[in-house]
């Protein structure tokens, strides 16, 4: 709703509760000013009378402006006033209606409504056709922003590629595509997010972490503890903080991190492989009993929560079952490399 109109209805209404009364003046106040005869107001007038029940008067006050040249006619609200007012349409007034919408471009706008459909066929061609240049805009806009992106991106300006992610997110909630950015943005650039939010961390060079150094022991301490801190704050940083964790080899943060994190599959296939590096075997095997039943679906499931099995058995010292559980994981599935390695692991030992 435009801010003139709606600023002119909310000083009416404080001054009566008549909608009549408010109606009519509003009217007059806008045919006082024909300056505020821009088709913005005229819209939020229209729908103002249409959604109090106002339709006739709605009606009359177009019919009364509408050889005027400079008069926006409010098409797809004129259209359902006329529907909603019981009026007996006659050939020539559709036909009028028609020229009208047509004389002015306006039959993507007038498609908005279906309150004429049975006296207008061509509205639902005109809808159609509305439909398919919104669809194709919106890819198109969805392309030119994802190109955006990919600049902003290039020139390494971070904040920005953000704020456009996030705009991507509120225009095109649940597209694939800009899920995949996110998540991307997210990975690559966990480490500068948590660098720029903490003093300690700006001193930190991962690749300098040595735990045999007190001081260093500290300093990758001190990281740890930023890093569940923020992903407390930041549920949605939460994952990548935790890969950021396990980077440094902090299991035991890791697996406080993940508890932020939003359920996904993904989440359960890192919980599971941050227990075992935990060694927290027990715990392993109960929830691959669980994720077995969440994900029987899929058939590579099995096949992965072997591999685990196998690894939770041989760390609990039953490595005769563990090396078996192996064995029949590869004949079930040969080329499995990480199965096949593992296995020669554990023969020569």
């Amino acid at each position: 709703m435009s801010t003139y109109v709606e600023l002119e209805i909310q000083n009416l209404l404080n001054e009566t509760s008549d909608l009549d009364d408010v109606a009519t003046r509003l009217i007059s106040s806008l045919e006082s000013s024909p300056d505020q005869f821009t088709l913005d107001n005229l819209n939020s007038l229209a729908r103002f009378l249409n959604q109090t029940g106002r339709h006739l008067q709605l009606v009359e006050f177009i019919l009364k402006h509408i050889e005027n040249e400079s008069f926006h006619v409010p098409w797809p609200y004129f259209l359902e006033a006329l529907g909603h007012a019981s009026l007996d349409l006659d050939e020539k007034t559709v036909r009028a209606l028609i020229e009208g919408i047509e004389e002015s471009n306006d039959e993507s706008e007038a498609a908005r409504s279906a309150g004429l459909d049975l006296y207008i066929p061509q509205l639902k061609e005109w809808r159609s056709n509305r439909k398919y240049r919104i669809h194709k805009d919106f890819l198109s806009n969805k392309k030119n922003l994802l190109d955006q992106l990919i600049t902003l991106r290039t020139q390494q300006l971070y904040e920005k590629e953000k704020a456009l992610l996030k705009r991507l997110q509120k225009l095109y909630p649940g597209d694939s595509d800009v899920a995949k950015e996110v998540s991307d943005h997210r990975q690559r650039y966990a480490l500068d997010i948590l660098a720029k939010r903490s003093p300690k961390a700006r001193k930190i060079q991962t690749d300098d972490l040595n735990a045999k150094d007190p001081e260093v022991e500290k300093a990758l301490e001190a990281l740890l503890k930023s890093l569940l801190e923020h992903a407390s704050e930041d549920s949605e940083m939460a994952f990548e903080f935790a890969i950021v964790a396990i980077m440094l080899d902090g299991y035991e943060t890791a697996l406080e991190i993940l508890q932020f994190c939003e359920p996904s599959e993904s989440l359960l296939w890192l919980r599971l492989e941050v227990l075992l590096q935990c060694r927290r075997f027990i715990e392993v095997l109960n929830e691959l009993a669980q994720v077995e039943v969440l994900l029987a679906h899929q058939p590579e499931t099995f096949f992965a929560t072997a591999y685990l099995r196998a690894q939770a058995l041989w760390g609990l010292g039953q490595k005769h079952t563990a090396i078996e559980v192996i064995e029949g994981l590869l004949a079930a599935r040969p080329h499995y490399r990480a199965a096949s390695a593992l296995l020669n692991i554990w023969s020569g030992q």
